[in-house]
Parts: structure tokens; C-alpha cells; sequence
């Protein structure tokens, strides 16, 4: 397999009751888009004017092992280098990104250019669940106005970012769910919350709207956050979401 590509083959992985490894992989395919040789070229939100280019390094923790990705400016010797790093990671029962892994493939990536962002988090996959509870609504062409005076990019681009839920208050939408990546088999949520409304349960309340919907379409919902954000995480932990791995991303 090009070194490039991914540190584990996810061609059995197009299941619903993927493993958690193979669902990362899943995962990696749906949030970016990838040039002829495999390589992460742009992020892959559904909707092209939202496109940017894509870090020079994904990688994602599971259990049973590594699921990476590089760049299209990556030279393909130093692919090999952050591949053969990845395969060495033991399993391990932490979820998070070894530190002394992502130290070493950082250092790796400073030997090219500087790493000039870094971000990292939990993915979470979604058990079985209903629509939940709360007064939510899904965004349609008849009731996308609800949203132009607080998410206005949500009324001009709702067709993109389906399936779409939202809570509104007094007329308008104060808090979002909806679809941020989409692949064939996975979709990971998005969320917005107007700041004066948040505590509530609304995030709550729309994810768990968006989770059923796209368990119903035949997709794998998931979710993923930073590990700073515990408002976000507290969303996954009443949801009863199940963190299946980390990732991290270096640019």
C-alpha cells in the first residue's frame, strides 16, 4: 500500500458495525478530499466555497492501532518516515495520540517547515437512538428564513449541509446541527449555538435530531470535538456517544 495513503487498509470497512479502527479510517476518507496518489489535498465540506487545503498530517488513535494520512506538498520519503512511525505504535488501551508519537512525527514535519497549527480531539460514534427530546425542526426551503438573522451561511447554503436540524426561539434558529462532512458510508455533525443560549440542551437536542437522521439514510453518524471544548464534549457525554479513537492534525 502507498505509505501515503494510510497506515491500514479500510477496504473491509464498509459495514455499519465497522470496527472502531476501520471506522477511523472511514472517518479520514470523509473529511478530506484526496488527489491521484492518495494524498490529502483539500477539507471536504459538503459545500465547495467552504473547501480549505488540507493539513500535512492526519493521524487517528483507535485501540488496535493508526490511522494516518499526508498531504499533497509531502515530500514521499518523509511520508514513509511518518508511516513507518505509525506502524510502530503498540496497541495501546488510551485513546489519545501517544505524545511521544506525535512528537516524533512533528519533529519529522519541522525538518521540511514549521508546523504552523496543531489541533487534536475526540471522535465519537453514535449508539442506536431516537429523535430525543426538544422542540427541533429540520431545515427545509420552506423554513430555511429562520435562520437568516443568526446563522445567515445556513439559509443561503441549506441544501448543502443536509440533514439539518435546528431549535428555535423566538422566530429564529439559536442553535444547529448539520451535516459537516459526508462521505458514502459516514457523516460527522457540525454544531453552532448562539452564546446567550447555551446550557440549555439545545446542542443536545439537534445533534441527537441529526444522529437519527443519518442512521436512518444507512450512514455511520459521528462526532468529533477539541479536547479544551467540554461544553462540546459534555453534548457527547449526554448523548451517550462512544469515543472510539482521537486524532490530531498537524499543518
Amino acid at each position: 500500500m502507498n505509505a501515503a495513503r494510510s497506515a491500514v487498509n479500510a477496504t473491509e470497512a464498509w459495514r455499519v458495525d465497522a470496527d472502531d479502527l476501520a471506522l477511523m479510517a472511514l472517518r479520514a476518507d470523509t473529511l478530506f478530499t484526496y488527489d491521484d496518489r492518495g494524498r490529502m489535498a483539500l477539507t471536504n465540506e459538503p459545500c465547495a466555497i467552504a473547501r480549505r487545503p488540507a493539513p500535512r498530517l492526519f493521524v487517528g488513535r483507535t485501540p488496535s492501532g493508526c490511522v494516518l494520512r499526508v498531504g499533497a506538498d509531502v515530500s514521499e520519503s518523509l511520508a514513509e518516515r511518518l508511516a513507518a512511525l505509525a506502524s510502530a505504535a503498540a496497541p495501546m488501551a488510551d485513546l489519545c495520540v501517544a505524545p511521544a508519537i506525535l512528537a516524533g512525527m512533528r519533529a519529522l514535519l519541522e525538518h521540511d517547515a514549521p508546523v504552523t497549527e496543531e489541533t487534536s480531539g475526540p471522535a465519537y460514534r453514535f449508539p442506536d437512538l431516537t429523535r430525543g427530546e426538544g422542540d427541533v425542526a429540520r431545515l427545509t426551503e420552506d423554513n430555511r428564513t429562520l435562520t437568516r438573522p443568526t446563522f445567515p451561511w445556513l439559509e443561503r447554503e441549506w441544501a448543502d449541509w443536509q440533514p439539518c436540524f435546528v431549535k428555535i426561539e423566538d422566530g429564529a434558529a439559536v442553535a444547529a446541527c448539520y451535516s459537516a462532512r459526508i462521505g458514502a458510508r459516514v457523516a460527522e455533525a457540525g454544531v453552532a449555538t448562539l452564546p446567550d443560549f447555551r446550557g440549555r440542551g439545545h446542542a443536545t437536542a439537534v445533534v441527537a435530531a441529526w444522529g437519527a437522521a443519518i442512521r436512518a439514510s444507512g450512514r455511520i453518524p459521528l462526532y468529533s470535538t477539541s479536547w479544551d471544548n467540554l461544553a462540546s464534549q459534555g453534548v457527547a457525554r449526554r448523548l451517550g456517544l462512544v469515543m472510539f479513537g482521537s486524532d490530531a492534525t498537524l499543518t
